[in-house]
This record gives C-alpha cells, sequence and structure tokens, in this order.
C-alpha cells in the first residue's frame, strides 16, 4: 500500500467512526427546544425564528424529501431525515479536523512525498487523535445527532480553515514555480480558492453567524504567507500583523451587520427594494470585469469575493419569497423591507449593550438610575463595557452578588459561561443538571444512594488527559511552527471569549448555551491532535538508533493515546449522548394537544412546550384544529396580527377586538392598577359542551369576574405590571366570551403563575391543559376543577413511551418534563376521588408508578407532595405515608443547598409539610425518624421528638373544640 493510499484509508477510517457514532446515537424523533421549529419549516419550507437559516431550511427540505427511506427506522421518518444534515454535517466535520491537523502538522514535518514511516505516522495518529476528540466532546455531539444548525455551521467553519491551509500550500508551490521561470507570482491560481473561502462565508450565513468569525483565521494564514517580510523588524512586523487584523475586522464588519443588515437597511431607505438589488449586482459585475480587464489582480479577488459572498448569502430569498405565502410558522412576518430588515436584526429579542450602555447601581438597586443621600433617584450615566445591564427585578437580585461589572464578566460571563463549559469537554462533567460544575476524575462523580440510570450516565470523567494534551500540543505548536499557533489561538479566542463579550450574557439563563462555543473546542481539538502528533515524533526521535522499535513504537504510543483519550470520551459519553428510544418531546406535544377540545386556543409558555406542538401539527398532522398561542412571541405586535387575520390549517383566525392599527401601538403597561375584570356568559354552551360539571342550569353565572393583580413591576417592587402578551390574552378572552365563548380556550401546565392573570378559580383540569371555564369553584387547587368523565376521556390517549426503560436516557429538561405528568396525574386522581371515583383514581396512579417509575425518572418534592394529596383523599394512609417517606431526601437537599432567607423558608415549608403528612397518616415512628435526620443534619438536639410525642400532636390536632365559656 502507498504512503498516499495510507493516509486516504485513515482519512476514511476517522469519517466512519463518526459516522457510525452518530448514527448509532442519533435522535429518531423530534428532541426539545429549537428541532421540533426546524424539523417543521424544512419539511414545509416556513419561517424559522430570526434571523433565519434559509440554506439549513433547504439542505434539509432536500432531506426530507427521502423520508420514505428511513421508515424503517423511525415511525416518523421526516424528523429521522432532517436529523440526520446534523450527523453528515458533524461527520465530515470530524473528517475534516483530521484533515487540518495534518495539514498544519506538514509544516515541520514536511510534505508526505518526503514523510518516513515515523513522519507519517506522526501526521496521521495526530491527525484521528485530534479529530475524534473533537467527535466525542460532550458540545458538538449533542448537536451532532439532533435538527440543529451548529453541526452544519461548524461544517462550514472546518472548511474554511482546511481551505485555508491548502491556498497556503498552493500558494508556496506556485509562487516557487513561477519565481523559477522569473516571473512575478501576481494574480495565483490558488487565491481562487480564498474565493472559495468568500463563498463559503456567504452560504454560512444562511446557516448561523458563528462561522463567520474564520475569517481571523484565514487572515493570520495570508499576512504570514503574503504580507510578513523576514528583512522587516520585529516591531513593524507585529505592527503590520495589527493591521492586518485590523483590516480583517473590516472586512467582518462588511460582512456583518454589512451584509446581512445594512444592505437591506440600505434597500428599505431606497423604497425600491428591486431596483437596489439590480443596482448591487450591476457594480459588483462592473468591478469584476473592470479589474480583470484591467489585470488588477487583488482589486478583481477583492471584487470575486464580494461578489460570492452575496450569491451564498442570496439564500435568504427563500425566507422572504415563503414569508409572502403566509405559511403557518411565519416568524417576524418578514414580507415587507421593513420586516425584513427587523427580522435580519433580531429586533424582536431585543439588544445588549456592547460598550457603553447603563449598568446595575448599587446606591438604588437599579439598572441606570442612582440614589442620593436622600434616597431620591436620578437617571446614572452611560459606563464603559456594561455588563450588568437587565432590567429584570430576578437579574437585579443576582447582580448584588457581584462588586462591579469587571467581577461579574470574569466570574460569570467569563468563567461559569465559557470556561466551565470548555472544561465540560475536556476533563469531565459532574452532572446533566442546570449550572452542572466541571469533574476530571471519577470518584468526583456523585455516589448517591438512588441515582436513576440516567443520572450516573450524565456523570463523566476524563481523568484531564484531553486538556493535558491539548496543552502539550499548545506547546509543542508554538515551539515547531508559532505562526499558524498563533492563527488557532487566535480562533479559539474570537469563539470563545469574542462571543462572550458580544452576546453579554444575563443570569439565570434557561437553558446551558455552551453549544455556542464550539468552535473554540474545535481549535483546542487541533491542539490535542498536535500534541499527539509530539509525543509521536518524541517517541521516534528518542528510538532513532532502533529501526525497528522506531517503525513499531509510534504506533503503540498512538494506540496508547488513543484508548485513553478519544476512546475513553466515547465510552464515557456514549451513554448519555444517545437518543435511540427517547420520545418524550413528541409524546408531550401530542399528550398536550390531546387534552384540549376540539377547536380549541392553547396559550404555551415559549420554545421548549411550542416547538415541539408545531412539529407535530405541521409535520405529522396532530390536532391541526387547535391554534397553539406562544405568550413569548405574544409580545410582538406581528404576531399577535397574524393570529387575529391569518388562519393555520385548520383553525380559523382568533377572535379580537383590537384593530390592527390598535394592535401596532400596544405597549407594556408597568404601572398597571389592579382591580376587578368581567366578562360576560353564554350559560346555553357551557351545558352544551358539559363542562360545567352537572351543575343546575339556574346556579350558572351569567357573568364572569375576578381580581386582576397583574405581573410585579420591574420598575417598582409596590406596583404591578401588564406585558403586552397579558394585554393580548385579555383581549382574547374578551372577544371569545362576546363571541358567547365559541373556543374553548387553555393555559398549557407549563405557563407560569404569572402568565395565567390570576384565573386560577376558573380553571378546569383536562390533563397537559387548564381549560379556562367562567365558573368559580371555591377550593379548587392551583390546577383546577376536574370533571371526571373529561379527565378519563383525556388521559386515554395520554402515551409515555420508554419512560419506564432504564436504557434510554433522560436528560434533565427530559426528567422534569416527565416528572411533570406526577403532578398532573397526581392533581386529577384527587379530583377523581373527591367525585367518588376512587377505583379509577387508584388505577390512574397505578398506572403512573408503573409506566413512569422511580427508577428512570426521579421525582421532585413538588410532584410527591401531589400524589401524597391523592392518597390522602383516597383515604390511603400508606400510599400517603410511603410517598412522603420518598420526599425526605429532597426537603432535606433543599436545606443544605439554602443559602438565602428565603431559601431556607421553602425549605422549612418542605420538612413541616413531611411532617404534617406523617401525622395525618399516623406514621409517629417515621416521623420521630425524620426528627432524628433533621437533628442530625442542623446540629441542634432539640428538634428530637418520639413517636409518642408525635402522637400527642396528633390527638391534639384531632380534639374537638372545647365549648365556648358560659357569660
Amino acid at each position: 500500500m502507498s504512503g498516499k493510499q495510507l493516509d486516504r484509508l485513515v482519512a476514511a477510517g476517522v469519517f466512519v467512526y463518526a459516522l457510525v457514532l452518530y448514527l448509532a446515537s442519533m435522535a429518531e424523533t423530534s428532541p426539545f427546544w429549537d428541532s421540533g421549529e426546524f424539523i417543521a419549516i424544512s419539511y414545509g419550507l416556513q419561517v424559522s425564528h430570526p434571523p433565519g437559516a434559509p440554506f439549513y431550511m433547504i439542505v434539509g427540505r432536500f432531506f426530507a424529501m427521502f423520508a420514505p427511506l428511513f421508515s424503517a427506522f423511525s415511525p416518523e421518518p421526516v424528523a429521522f431525515a432532517v436529523n440526520l444534515v446534523s450527523v453528515l454535517s458533524s461527520a465530515l466535520t470530524v473528517l475534516l479536523t483530521h484533515i487540518v491537523i495534518v495539514r498544519l502538522s506538514r509544516v515541520w514535518l514536511g510534505t508526505p512525498e518526503t514523510w518516513s514511516g515515523w513522519q507519517r505516522t506522526a501526521a496521521n495518529v495526530g491527525g484521528a487523535i485530534g479529530a475524534l476528540t473533537f467527535a466525542a466532546t460532550d458540545s458538538f455531539w449533542f448537536n451532532a445527532v439532533e435538527a440543529e444548525v451548529y453541526g452544519m455551521s461548524m461544517l462550514f467553519t472546518a472548511a474554511v480553515v482546511w481551505l485555508a491551509l491548502v491556498w497556503r500550500e498552493r500558494t508556496r508551490e506556485e509562487e516557487a514555480s513561477i519565481r523559477a521561470r522569473g516571473d512575478h507570482p501576481f494574480g495565483l491560481h490558488a487565491d481562487r480558492l480564498l474565493v472559495a473561502i468568500a463563498y463559503l462565508f456567504g452560504l454560512a450565513i444562511g446557516v448561523h453567524l458563528l462561522n463567520v468569525l474564520a475569517l481571523f483565521f484565514v487572515a493570520l494564514i495570508v499576512y504570514f504567507e503574503k504580507v510578513e517580510r523576514a528583512e522587516w523588524t520585529a516591531g513593524k512586523n507585529t505592527l503590520m500583523m495589527l493591521a492586518t487584523g485590523l483590516v480583517a475586522s473590516v472586512i467582518f464588519v462588511a460582512i456583518y451587520p454589512g451584509v446581512v443588515q445594512w444592505l437591506p437597511t440600505m434597500a428599505a431607505a431606497v423604497g425600491s427594494p428591486l431596483f437596489f438589488l439590480f443596482f448591487v449586482v450591476a457594480v459588483l459585475a462592473a468591478a469584476v470585469w473592470w479589474t480583470q480587464k484591467n489585470h488588477k489582480p487583488i482589486a478583481n479577488l477583492i471584487a470575486l469575493s464580494a461578489t460570492v459572498v452575496i450569491i451564498g448569502y442570496s439564500s435568504y430569498a427563500v425566507i422572504f419569497i415563503r414569508s409572502g405565502a403566509d405559511p403557518p410558522i411565519d416568524e417576524n412576518d418578514p414580507e415587507t423591507a421593513d420586516a425584513i430588515v427587523s427580522y435580519l436584526k433580531r429586533e424582536q429579542f431585543g439588544s445588549t449593550p456592547l460598550l457603553k450602555g447603563y449598568t446595575y447601581e448599587p446606591s438604588s438597586g437599579m439598572v441606570g438610575y442612582v440614589a442620593d443621600a436622600s434616597g431620591q433617584l436620578r437617571e446614572a450615566p452611560e459606563v464603559t463595557f456594561p455588563r450588568r445591564h437587565s432590567m429584570d427585578p430576578n437579574h437585579i437580585n443576582v447582580y448584588r452578588e457581584y462588586s462591579s461589572d469587571m467581577d461579574y464578566f470574569i466570574r460569570y460571563q467569563l468563567g461559569h459561561m465559557f470556561g466551565r463549559y470548555f472544561m465540560w469537554q475536556f476533563t469531565g462533567k459532574a452532572a446533566d443538571t442546570q449550572d452542572a460544575s466541571w469533574i476530571a476524575f471519577p470518584w468526583q462523580k456523585s455516589d448517591a444512594a438512588g441515582l436513576t440510570p440516567s443520572e450516573r450516565a450524565g456523570q463523566n470523567a476524563y481523568w484531564g488527559l484531553p486538556l493535558l494534551l491539548g496543552l502539550l500540543g499548545l506547546a509543542f505548536h508554538t515551539q515547531k511552527d508559532w505562526r499558524r499557533a498563533l492563527a488557532v489561538f487566535i480562533l479559539f479566542i474570537v469563539s470563545g471569549v469574542g462571543i462572550i463579550v458580544y452576546l453579554n450574557q444575563t443570569p439565570m439563563q434557561p437553558r446551558e448555551r455552551d453549544y455556542s462555543y464550539v468552535g473554540a473546542f474545535f481549535a483546542f481539538s487541533l491542539w490535542i491532535g498536535i500534541g499527539a502528533t509530539g509525543l509521536v515524533q518524541l517517541t521516534a526521535e528518542a528510538l532513532k538508533n532502533s529501526a525497528a522499535m522506531q517503525k513499531w513504537a509510534p504506533l503503540a504510543v498512538g494506540a496508547l493515546i488513543f484508548v485513553a483519550v478519544p476512546g475513553w470520551m466515547a465510552v464515557e459519553n456514549y451513554d448519555d449522548h444517545d437518543r435511540s428510544g427517547r420520545r418524550i418531546a413528541t409524546d408531550f406535544a401530542r399528550n398536550m394537544l390531546e387534552s384540549t377540545a376540539p377547536n380549541a386556543i392553547l396559550f404555551t409558555n415559549g420554545d421548549n412546550d411550542t416547538f415541539p406542538l408545531w412539529y407535530l401539527q405541521e409535520v405529522m398532522g396532530v390536532r391541526r384544529d387547535v391554534r397553539v398561542v406562544n405568550l413569548s412571541l405574544l409580545n410582538t405586535q406581528w404576531y399577535i396580527k397574524q393570529l387575529k387575520n391569518q388562519y393555520s390549517r385548520d383553525s380559523a383566525p382568533l377572535p379580537f377586538t383590537l384593530t390592527d392599527a390598535q394592535v401596532d401601538g400596544l405597549q407594556p403597561v408597568y404601572d398597571f392598577p389592579a382591580g376587578e375584570y368581567s366578562l360576560p356568559v353564554d350559560r346555553q354552551r357551557l351545558l352544551d359542551e358539559t363542562v360545567a360539571g352537572r351543575l343546575d342550569p339556574a346556579s350558572l353565572p351569567t357573568e364572569m369576574r375576578w381580581n386582576l393583580k397583574g405581573r410585579p413591576s420591574p420598575i417598582s417592587q409596590d406596583r404591578s405590571a401588564l406585558y403586552v402578551a397579558d394585554i393580548a390574552v385579555l383581549d382574547i378572552l374578551k372577544a371569545n366570551a362576546e363571541q358567547g365563548w365559541e373556543r374553548p380556550i387553555y393555559f398549557a401546565s407549563t405557563v407560569g403563575p404569572d402568565s395565567e392573570l390570576d384565573l386560577q378559580p376558573f380553571f378546569q383540569n383536562e390533563g397537559l391543559a387548564r381549560r379556562v371555564v367562567p365558573i368559580q369553584r371555591p377550593g379548587v387547587g392551583p390546577d383546577g376543577f376536574v370533571v371526571p368523565e373529561i379527565a378519563q376521556d383525556r388521559l386515554s390517549k395520554f402515551k409515555f413511551d420508554g419512560l419506564a426503560d432504564p436504557s434510554v436516557y433522560l436528560d434533565q429538561n427530559a426528567r422534569s418534563m416527565a416528572d411533570s405528568y406526577r403532578r398532573t396525574v397526581g392533581s386529577l386522581a384527587s379530583g377523581l376521588a373527591e367525585k367518588g371515583q376512587r377505583d379509577e383514581a387508584r388505577a390512574l396512579l397505578a398506572r403512573m408508578d408503573r409506566e413512569i417509575p422511580a427508577s428512570t425518572v426521579p421525582a421532585s418534592f413538588a410532584s410527591l407532595y401531589t400524589l401524597a394529596e391523592a392518597y390522602s383523599v383516597l383515604g390511603d394512609k400508606q400510599g400517603l405515608v410511603s410517598t412522603m417517606q420518598r420526599a425526605e431526601d429532597q426537603a432535606l437537599a433543599r436545606l443544605d443547598a439554602a443559602t438565602t432567607q428565603s431559601q431556607q423558608q421553602t425549605a422549612l415549608q418542605y420538612i413541616q409539610l413531611v411532617q404534617m403528612a406523617y401525622i395525618t397518616g399516623e406514621a409517629f415512628d417515621a416521623a420521630a425518624a425524620f426528627s432524628n435526620r433533621l437533628a442530625d443534619k442542623v446540629g441542634d438536639p432539640a428538634i428530637r421528638q418520639s413517636a409518642e410525642q408525635f402522637r400527642q400532636q396528633a390527638e391534639a390536632m384531632n380534639a374537638p373544640p372545647e365549648p365556648a365559656a358560659q357569660q
């Protein structure tokens, strides 16, 4: 076998390894978060959240066309097909990572034609080790097996890095050939690769903007090849390097926000976008023609590069064309020039200050205001590099824990939101829970009793070996080739710290954001590969006097490194990255849709409980009569007008009293006066739909009245607020009531109390959705009143596939969603028991224990308490006590974790609930044992109580009141 054949065989092996790894662990259906949206918009060519991903959508649509071929692999072949886009993109990225490392090693090892046996081994071993390590990193693997843009985005980044290195080698070869002929090396054929790189940048804009950061790597490669001069002083070379960085920054700004945002803005300003488009095309065509004709190679290269960026960017046309067709998913409705600009600028998500803005002021406890000695507030001056900028009251509570913006930047943004993620990839991860720390050694894993297989799977430790190998690679690369090492370092910095600075993240993120920094993890993986190359090279050089040893020892070293680093990482990470068999996202969405009556309006909270519903409706055709209303999007005028004016499949436009002009003028009310609100009631409709719970018709109300308190105001703790979404919900309720309550209205169980407009007394529990019924029933819990016939009909359609299977990995988000079933079922069981249907309630609880066992889905205190209440209503004292015994650890853990007075009070409430349950269930020995555990925990013997003392408390509680004294 020739050397070149061996190189190709190793590269093919790297690709196949990654492909098999991802195929074996890929999601078979739609996961949570953005995947449901991406599958739906790919299948129907619809408009995703801004700034969109049109090129990804086009590729996804192409794969979706072959969905019937995958029906044997998944019951949801469209989702499987679109998930394959990430699988193939990621496997190709791993292949390119291998090739990039080999290319980097050529700088000091020489070209393949001159390699000795050990040199070829060193290059291929290093490439394979680095690439396969990157393949098994936590964040990259997570995105590689689901429908997300990050796998394809990394493919573009790896391709750009690879092409830059190919350009360097071909430029050197071509210049040497030209100089040998005595010509001047201008207008090289190799420069076509720079045009190809520019085209990739343009295409990548239609996937994700992270790829454009690779421009700085390309700039340094070009600088060291074309600009640097040996005869210059170190100072002049450094100055020219900084100038190259400045030029790269200008080009970066020209692409983003230049091409992405400014061009559409100028088109909107001109008033005729089509004319402006033709003008831009004409100018670029003229520039390419003139520079070519007049032999201006550098100017021609610039003109060509600008042209192909625009050509790649043109994939965005599909977004605006499809929006004009008013598809059901049409986020931001980018049909007009102004709407397109708003879409591309992501105005829906607001803006964050970068270099100048307001920050948190300790004197006032607010953002943007300072207080004088008398407590009077005045506007604060803007500061440089503001980091604590959010006005959210919850965020402000966190800001108080940091002494300055720089302290917040270093400790939270750099440390918690990047350094922690970096260590996850290359040392290990303590758990799969939100804000989990990093670990390095197996003995740092939690060995607490009662952990489910999924909780144990989320703990990974790599002995710190990937980190050490990468640091060795950094040192070795710097020694052998500091120029390319600097280019990789810049890629690492801009893809890590640069994103941190740009995003300016607030605390209390709804999910981990590690996927944003995969570019930095890719750069470090290059050094892991170079570290392996270095170890092989050092081994071969140490054995240069023994030909036999020099032949086999490098292979042995490579095999050892493979087992210790990428091999071990793959083994450790496989169980918590395997998505096979996991169907909770689609089941949860289906169960939520099936919890509603026909033609319903369903208010959902955000992405995670909306995108899976969109996927089911748009791809699977499930319950298209239900209009899903995302409360987060309901804060935008365009979304309200879509709901008001457009059909969505089988769902008619929603009832509103607001005109379009009034919608455009909607603003949050931060000083809302709490008061009584009323709606008319159609008695006959309530009777016809049997939602009244067999009430006497004469007892039905003619008007629905409640006290609307509003949300906590962000400008004062003493005031209330209504957001735009709240105003819109109220208007829908009003318009629907005036139309005779024509459409049933529901709040999803995932919606928080602040968004429910104080309507809880009017809720009717119908599964994963609570229906607003204009009948107030005193004493009903927050989940609402239960009508047995309706509850049993809804639950009979529920599916809990895979939740009892210990081999199916459920991450924290999946476990939390699965656990929420317990609260739903417990609440419904209590309602059934109260209506006298005790056997049905017991059967429901038994089904939940069977299909969602604690051995696979850990129970939260809230869910256990809800179940305990159900057993209490049933009079099942044994069930009550055994359930609360499982809640003991939860209550004590909450006490351990309490760091504030509010958290301590919550923990004490949990403890009291456990004790009261034992007293109610007459489990006095259990109550005494729990008091002993509590006393040991806090170190206070006075807390201990005997079983007899608890018995006396129970007797005192149950004793009849003494008769009133005679006057």
